[in-house]
């Protein structure tokens, strides 16, 4: 029996032995799957700048992220990393590569992020990318581009991240990116892109940032981006833009930064930012931006922060809008705004220059008056100086005017409108004593405006409405005269009733009343005659009035006394 066991033990003696022999292999084929000069992290294998011209055949299996960065790689082949069906994340920028196969990407279907930036891919298949559905993040910036094709990025449904920056596209073809669905970032700067149309961005309902600097655009239309329901940031900073308008009207909510520096910017539509109600930074620097109209700084309600720098700007009466808004304005800005003319400003910063030499001095001050039953009328003092040939900085008269303070409450800039003179001081009722007088400012006239403009509105809707009710009454007598005439009766019979209501109830209370009739026989025969034919002198006494007349006084009952009074209930 026991020869027996020790028998079964050695049969399976040679299987164990060849277990633990594969096992081995397997630990000595794990130590061999870094490739020399890379350094592996796990399942992480790096092989940067270590001189490769071919793709290390010798990698894990389970690999799942490759950098090859920084190598001399000149072309990929048919199923190049076939063999890493786990790999993640593929960094093969800074190579020399020049052709890519079709089917290069083929057998890696779980990629999610590929960077080939820094090569010299001059032209892409139609069919490069078919091959990773599950693609995250694509960079091909930096390479030779000059064109994609349609259906370059077909499939990429789950692509949140595009760069093409510094290639040589031209254009984009219509559709381009239609089925990058989840695409969030788009990165189309420093290309030569001269147009767009308003089907280059169909399908990018997701788009959070668009990057379309250095390009050679002369014209933009916010009408071509209506499509980015979600955009948050645009960036068109140093193209050769000289308009900047809108299409249509429109919305744009969610856009909050505009980057239009380093254009040809002459002078600014107020439709475009009325249509941007939440932008917050907005960058003009250097442009040829000589003034901003009132409309234009009244449509920037929402900016946190502004560059204006770079600008050929006009000292004069034109700034004044936008040195208003300024001087309001709480958020970032520059300081080194430089008058660019008239030439005896040239070289001044435009708030020093403009409160120096009073130019916008409707802006600088605020007029002051003791209370009057007209606010509105501001009473001044002219001032005696006359206006030499070079104006110096004005003095401002101590008792009518007051230096502004640098923070005004007033959430939007003040018209720079000359201030309304009031009636002669002598019609004027007595001046409150001093220690009672106040600071007057004059109701800016957009205020006025909007005051009379509620006037008129309010009485025209008063107007429709009486006029509403009167045609509704009138169709209704018109369609339903026997209802009219119904209606009128009823109301002139329960007028009636009303009037007729009080007569029971004075019938009644007449009816209560206790009355009496006495009467006054002779001891005479006549007077029993009298009383035997029924007729005779009565006297009627109740609670309101007496009387005597000749009354038929009723017959006696049987039996009663003749002294008796009957008494009628």
């Amino acid at each position: 029996m026991g020869s027996k066991l020790c028998d079964g033990r050695l049969a399976h003696l040679p299987l164990l032995l060849l277990l633990v022999l594969q096992a081995l292999l397997l630990l000595c084929s794990g130590e061999r799957t870094c490739p020399h000069s890379c350094r592996c992290e796990g399942k992480i294998v790096h092989c940067e700048s270590a001189g490769f011209s071919d793709v290390p055949e010798n990698i894990s299996v389970g690999c799942q992220g490759l950098s090859l960065r920084y190598n001399d790689l000149h072309t990929l082949l048919p199923y190049q990393f076939a063999h890493l069906n786990q790999i993640l994340w593929l960094y093969l920028d800074h190579n020399q590569i020049s052709a890519l196969d079709s089917r290069a990407f083929q057998g890696v279907r779980r990629l999610k992020e590929l960077i080939l930036s820094s090569n010299k891919i001059s032209q892409l298949h139609n069919a490069t990318f078919h091959g990773v559905p599950n693609l995250r993040s694509l960079d091909l910036s930096y390479n030779k581009l000059q064109m994609l094709q349609p259906g370059q990025f077909h499939g990429l449904r789950k692509l949140q991240n595009l760069h093409l920056r510094s290639n040589g596209l031209t254009n984009i073809p219509i559709r381009a990116f239609l089925e990058c669905r989840s695409l969030e970032f788009l990165d189309l700067g420093y290309n030569r892109l001269r147009a767009l149309t308003r089907t280059t961005f169909l399908g990018l309902q997701r788009l959070m940032e668009l990057h379309l600097e250095h390009n050679q655009f002369s014209r933009i239309n916010f009408f071509l981006f209506p499509r980015l329901a979600n955009l948050r940031g645009l960036y068109l900073q140093w193209n050769r833009i000289r308009v900047v308008n809108q299409g249509l009207p429109w919305s744009w909510h969610t856009l909050q930064k505009l980057d239009l520096s380093g254009n040809e910017i002459q002078t600014l539509d107020p439709a475009v930012f009325h249509c941007l109600p939440n932008l917050q930074i907005l960058n003009l620097e250097s442009n040829k931006l000589s003034n901003v109209s009132q409309e234009a700084v009244s449509a920037w309600i929402s900016l946190t922060s502004i560059s204006l720098a770079g600008n050929v700007w006009e000292c004069g009466t034109g700034i004044c809008p936008l040195v208003a808004w300024l001087r309001n304005f709480r958020g970032t800005k520059d300081t080194t705004m430089i008058c660019s003319s008239p030439k005896h400003l040239q070289g001044e910063k435009i708030m020093e220059a403009t409160r120096n030499n009073g130019i916008c001095e409707e802006t600088d001050y605020f007029q002051t008056e003791t209370p009057s039953p007209t606010p509105d009328f501001i009473e001044t003092t002219p001032d005696p100086t006359p206006a030499p040939t070079s104006p110096p900085p004005p003095l401002a008269p101590p008792t009518t005017l007051a230096p502004l303070p640098p923070p005004r409450p007033q959430p939007l800039p003040r018209p720079t409108f000359p201030s309304r003179v009031g009636i002669n001081p002598r019609d004027s009722p007595p001046q409150a004593p001093p220690s009672l007088r106040s600071l007057v400012v004059t109701q800016p006239p957009e205020l006025e405006l909007m005051s009379f403009h509620k006037v008129v509105v309010g009485s025209v809707a008063l107007f429709f409405s009486m006029s509403l009710i009167l045609t509704v009454i009138y169709v209704s007598w018109r369609r339903y005269p026997n209802a009219a005439r119904l209606l009128q009766q009823s109301s002139v019979v329960g007028r009636k009733r009303r009037k007729k209501s009080p007569e029971p109830e004075q019938n009644l209370s007449s009816q209560l009343q206790e009355y009496y009739m006495s009467y006054n026989p002779a001891a005479t025969p006549e007077g029993l005659e009298v009383l035997g034919n029924g007729t005779g002198s009565c006297t009627c006494i109740s609670g309101s009035r007496e009387c005597e007349n000749e009354y038929t006084c009723p017959r006696p009952l049987p039996g009663a006394w003749l002294g008796d009074v009957p008494t009628i209930h």
